[in-house]
C-alpha cells in the first residue's frame, strides 16, 4: 500500500498550489532571468566581464565608403596587469598605416602612460599613450592610445589581417579600463576603437578603398557568462523535477 504521507506523494502545498504548478513557474522565471543576462550587458562597462570582451567593428568612416557592417572583431583578454588585444578583419580587409597617429585607435581610462609592445607581426610597431586624448582619427574623434605607429602601405604585401598586442599598465586590472569613446568625438559617430584598414575586395561598399574601421561598442558574445549558465541549469533542474514528480503521480 502507498504511503500517501510520503514526498513524492504531494502534489499540494501550504498555499493550495500544486508543487508542479509551482516549480514550472520557479523554472521559467529562472530561464528568463538567464536570457536577460546573457542579452544585456553590465552598466559597469561595455564589457561584461572585467577579463574579456570581444567588440564588433560595425563602422566605417565617412571618407572610406565602407558604410556599416561587420568588418570584424577586436578581442581583448586579461591576464595580470596586461591586456592581450587581438584585431581580426573580415576577409579582404588589411591592416595598413595611411598617415594617422597609428594604426590602432583606443582611449584607456588611467591617464595614459601605458606600455604597448609584443606585436604579432614585425611590419607593426610603435605605439604613442598621452595624457590627454589628443591622437586625431578622422571622422570619429580623439582618442589618448595608438598602436602601431608604424606598419605597412596599402600596397604592401605585408599588410595583414589579424594583428596582435600587449596593453600593459601598473593599474591595469579590467579590460574596460581600455573601452572608452572617443572623447571629443567625431561627425562620424561615437567609436571605442578604430582600425586602419583597406578594402581589398573587387565589389562591395567602398571596395579598393583605405580608411577607419571602428567598433561602435557592441560585443559579440560567443557563449554565456558563468551566471548565466548557472541559472539556466538551476532552471532546467527545476522543470527536471516536475516531470519527474508528474511521473510518480501518474503511477501511483
Amino acid at each position: 500500500m502507498r504511503d500517501d504521507t510520503s514526498w513524492e506523494a504531494q502534489v499540494v502545498i501550504k498555499n493550495g498550489r500544486s508543487d508542479a504548478a509551482t516549480w514550472r513557474f520557479f523554472g521559467a522565471m529562472v530561464l528568463t532571468a538567464a536570457a536577460l543576462l546573457v542579452s544585456s550587458p553590465v552598466a559597469a562597462g561595455l564589457c561584461a566581464s572585467t577579463t574579456g570582451c570581444s567588440l564588433v567593428l560595425d563602422a566605417g568612416n565617412t571618407g572610406s565608403g565602407f558604410g556599416t557592417g561587420d568588418f570584424g572583431t577586436v578581442s581583448l583578454s586579461l591576464s595580470g596587469n596586461t591586456v592581450h588585444v587581438t584585431v581580426s578583419l573580415a576577409s579582404g580587409f588589411y591592416i595598413i598605416g595611411t598617415g594617422f597617429p597609428g594604426s590602432f585607435g583606443f582611449s584607456d581610462s588611467l591617464g595614459g602612460g601605458l606600455t604597448i609592445d609584443n606585436f604579432s607581426s614585425g611590419a607593426y610597431s610603435g605605439a604613442l599613450s598621452h595624457a590627454t586624448n589628443d591622437l586625431h582619427f578622422d571622422g570619429f574623434g580623439f582618442f589618448n592610445d595608438a598602436a602601431a605607429t608604424t606598419a605597412p602601405s596599402p600596397g604592401s604585401v605585408s599588410a595583414l589581417s589579424t594583428v596582435s598586442f600587449d596593453v600593459s599598465g601598473a593599474d591595469l586590472t579590467d579590460v574596460n579600463q581600455l573601452v572608452n569613446f572617443a572623447n571629443p568625438a567625431g561627425g562620424d559617430g561615437a567609436v571605442v576603437f578604430v582600425v586602419d584598414a583597406i578594402n581589398r575586395n573587387t565589389s562591395g561598399a567602398g571596395a579598393g578603398n583605405t580608411g577607419l574601421i571602428g567598433a561602435t561598442g557592441i560585443s559579440r558574445r560567443d557563449a554565456p557568462e558563468p551566471a548565466s549558465l548557472a541559472l539556466m541549469v538551476a532552471g532546467l533542474a527545476g522543470l527536471a523535477v516536475v516531470r519527474r514528480r508528474s511521473g510518480i503521480r501518474q503511477a501511483a
